[in-house]
This record gives structure tokens, C-alpha cells and sequence, in this order.
């Protein structure tokens, strides 16, 4: 009987362990491509992952600080490596795709091939994500130098702790435009709302988006599932059609 019932506690035990979810921290640019995936994934094998969106810098200080978190997704490989030195990772941080970066607006008068110029007369605000801990916020003033506007501009700006703030400013009218991931754009609800132009790659420092396992993934099978299943070729189709290009 003591057998029995320590077989049926150990069977209990692995049912428990199988139950508990993925923990995923997530930069939110990354959130309409990579709630595809987790949806694939769960379909596929029954695990459920729970995944917590925001700034990436934000997410890699509470993993540095001890969060729990098992995969780390980030719009910079300079968080992930950070986090590599700090003994946080499993092994070495890899790549999934480039960032692209564009300028969307509700605005009727807003078209693409003129951009520029409705940066340089318009006077509505613009928004983009805090540069202090955002890397597409970065982007947009090496863009905005690069055409010397940054200072002309700099009046306006509405800063937002990251592109899902912005879009979301955008989406509900309260700015003229605002500089986004081009994923924010091409997701289902947001299609054919505006118009939008992608900033040109040369102006700003690559956009790497990397993913890193973590400590607290060593010994989940389930985890490391997940990691893989994110560089395989149909999550990575999913990453190329929501505008992250191949390294």
C-alpha cells in the first residue's frame, strides 16, 4: 500500500510540474508576433505559457534583481548579454530577426512618400518611446539626427515607456503620430488604420531582437521547448511577417 500510494504522490507531483506554465519576459514590440507563437506552441503541446510584456530594460532589471522568469525576449541584444555576464543565462543569447522601426499616424494629411516634410510643418505631437530605456526610443533620435530634426522636434515629443504606449497614443487620437515597431502596425486590429512609413535601417544602429534561456529554466523541459520552438521555421515565419527581418 505505501508503494502504491508514494507512486500515485510522485504521479501527482509530475502532473503538477507539467501543469505549471512557461514564464516568458517580453519586450512589448514583440507582443502581436509572439502571442502567434505561444498560441501555435500551446496547440502543439498542450503547455501553457504565461508571458509578461513591457520595456525590456524594465524586464532585464527584474531579472537581474532575482525574477523568476525562465525565457527573456528582448528589442536589444545589449540586455541579453548583460544578463549572460551576470551569470543569468542558460547559454549564449541568439537572434531571431532585425527590427524595423517606422512613423504611424492617423492623420489624413500624413502620406508616406512626404514624411519628412510633415515632420519639419506639422505642429501636432509626436510620440516615441523614452530613449533613457528603450532602444527603437534610441532609434529615433540617431533617425532624427541623421535629418536634423531631433532638436527642431524636441517641443513636441511625447515620451512613452515603450512602442506599445506609443501606439496605443496614436491609435486613440491623442498625438498627431508616433514612432512604433513595425510589428505594432501590421497587427490584425490595426491594419489599414492610418498610414505609416518605415524609417530607412541606415539611419539608426540595428534593432537586434534576441532571446535568452534562463537559470531558472535549468531542469524544465518545457521551457527549453518553447525557446527552440521560437527559432524553428514557422515561428520564424510569423517574426518576418510582423517586420522582423532576417539577421
Amino acid at each position: 500500500m505505501p508503494k502504491i500510494l508514494a507512486a500515485c504522490l510522485l504521479a501527482c507531483a509530475l502532473a503538477i510540474a507539467h501543469a505549471a506554465p512557461v514564464t516568458v519576459a517580453a519586450a512589448s514590440n514583440t507582443e502581436p508576433a509572439l502571442n502567434e507563437i505561444v498560441k501555435n506552441f500551446t496547440a502543439k503541446t498542450g503547455v501553457t505559457v504565461k508571458v509578461a510584456y513591457g520595456p525590456p530594460v524594465a524586464l532585464a532589471s527584474q531579472i537581474a534583481n532575482g525574477a523568476a522568469y525562465e525565457i527573456y525576449i528582448s528589442s536589444s541584444d545589449e540586455y541579453t548579454h548583460k544578463l549572460q555576464a551576470q551569470g543569468r543565462c542558460l547559454e549564449e543569447p541568439r537572434i531571431f530577426g532585425l527590427g524595423s522601426l517606422v512613423l504611424w499616424s492617423l492623420d489624413a494629411d500624413f502620406h508616406e512618400s512626404g514624411w519628412l516634410e510633415w515632420l519639419r510643418q506639422g505642429r501636432g505631437m509626436i510620440a516615441l518611446p523614452d530613449p533613457e530605456g528603450s532602444i527603437y526610443g534610441r532609434a529615433v533620435l540617431y533617425s532624427l539626427n541623421h535629418y536634423q530634426l531631433a532638436e527642431r522636434l524636441r517641443p513636441r515629443f511625447v515620451k512613452a515607456p515603450d512602442v506599445a504606449h506609443v501606439a496605443a497614443l496614436v491609435e486613440s487620437g491623442k498625438v498627431a503620430g508616433g514612432f512604433v515597431s513595425k510589428s505594432q502596425v501590421l497587427e490584425h486590429s490595426r491594419l489599414g488604420k492610418g498610414h505609416w512609413v518605415e524609417i530607412p535601417p541606415d539611419t539608426h544602429p540595428p534593432i537586434r531582437q534576441t532571446a535568452a534561456l534562463l537559470r531558472p529554466a535549468a531542469g524544465q523541459p518545457d521551457a527549453r521547448k518553447l525557446f527552440e520552438y521560437l527559432f524553428n521555421p514557422e515561428s520564424l515565419k510569423i517574426w518576418r511577417a510582423y517586420g522582423y527581418a532576417k539577421p
